[in-house]
């Protein structure tokens, strides 16, 4: 009898001390390291992309095509796998809107897939806005419009930031 009761409240003790734990994707979440950088854009909509720098993948096929299949359920607009031979470790760029879907809730799906074999160890999200203002416009001068330099012409137009980015991940 004393056997039984020792038993039974070595179970209850058991239960209700892992009730009250987090559970690991959400703790693996909160000491993640975690970078946001501001891009002005002039033209097109703005949107969120992240860089998921993910330890255990080992194939671009397989670990690759389940960490898309997984980020699509939740509703991403896209995603894109960067595999590594020398570099560890391995990244996953998604393009998502973040009134749909959240970092956190990327980082708990990646995580949860194969009882745990991927591990998001970084994220650099990159958020686009509109830059520019109408009164910036309106209140330039007529030199401006008349000097026109050969060296660094006005209309110039530059790669964005992200397609560099991307430019150089492939290198």
């Amino acid at each position: 009898m004393k056997a039984n009761g020792i038993l039974y409240a070595s179970a209850i003790a058991l239960l209700m001390g892992c009730s009250g734990s987090v559970s690991a994707p959400e703790q693996a979440a909160s000491t993640i390291a975690r970078t946001v950088q501001e891009v002005a854009i002039t033209s097109g909509d703005p949107m969120m992309i992240a860089d998921f720098s993910i330890e255990g993948m080992s194939c671009e096929m397989m670990c690759g095509g389940s960490i898309k299949k997984a980020l699509a359920k939740l509703g991403v607009e896209g995603t894109e796998i960067k595999m590594s031979e020398t570099d560890a470790p391995n990244h996953a760029i998604v393009t998502y809107n973040e009134a749909k879907v959240t970092d956190a809730q990327m980082v708990e799906a990646i995580q949860a897939l194969y009882d745990g074999q991927y591990k998001v160890v970084a994220i650099g999200i990159t958020k686009q806005v509109k830059g520019g203002s109408g009164s910036a416009e309106s209140t330039k001068s007529k030199s401006d419009d008349e000097a026109v330099s050969v060296i660094a012409p006005k209309d110039i137009v530059l790669p964005s930031i992200l397609a560099l980015i991307g430019r150089l991940l492939r290198v």
